[in-house]
């Protein structure tokens, strides 16, 4: 074959295509204040007593923070730290 002629199905790849490079829109952790992440290290210790481990996830592609309950091998999802703490008090209510 010569340089002209391609293979069947095979397109050819712009010399741009390899080598991306990636740049950062989003900061790598949105920056909170100190007041929710007081609020979050006491739900976490909070959780911790039912036997339960809280963590927070930044999801970098959109700036969206989600908030994880486990216990078990269960997971319940949050968006929001008012729901994570309603969840804890039904916890706490139903000992």
């Amino acid at each position: 074959m010569t340089v002209q002629e391609k293979a069947a199905g095979v397109l050819l790849t712009p010399a741009t295509a390899s080598k991306t490079i990636y740049t950062r829109i989003l900061p790598a952790v949105p920056e909170k204040s100190n007041k929710d992440s007081a609020a979050y290290i006491k739900l976490q210790e909070r959780f911790a007593k039912t036997g339960r481990k809280l963590t927070r996830i930044h999801r970098t592609h959109d700036g969206r923070i989600c908030y994880v309950v486990m216990r078990f091998g269960e997971s319940r999802y949050f968006s929001h730290l008012l729901g994570v703490s309603a969840y804890l008090k039904s916890i706490e209510a139903s000992k």
